[in-house]
């Protein structure tokens, strides 16, 4: 998916589930996210590194870390689509 895309669907979806390959798990993985953190105004944010779009996104399915924060990396993200309920 171009970055472009993933940060137009990103935007436009208030909630999502977006799909990665995630060396963590060794497989692609599917969680549900929000662009911005709930109850905030703060949004994640998109990056490039190492040649690879990096997308920062607040993740429903994430344990909290010792701050609170669920805010999870998704690399090269292959679909994004609107959370079903």
């Amino acid at each position: 998916m171009k970055a472009e895309k993933a940060q137009q669907l990103l935007l436009e979806y208030p909630q999502f589930v977006i799909s990665y390959y995630a060396k963590k798990h060794g497989k692609i993985i599917n969680r549900q996210g929000t662009w911005t953190k709930p109850n905030t105004d703060t949004q994640g944010r998109h990056f490039v590194s190492e040649g690879k779009d990096i997308f920062i996104y607040w993740d429903f399915n994430a344990e909290p870390n010792k701050n609170g924060n669920k805010w999870r990396h998704a690399t090269n993200p292959i679909n994004i689509t609107r959370e079903v309920a």
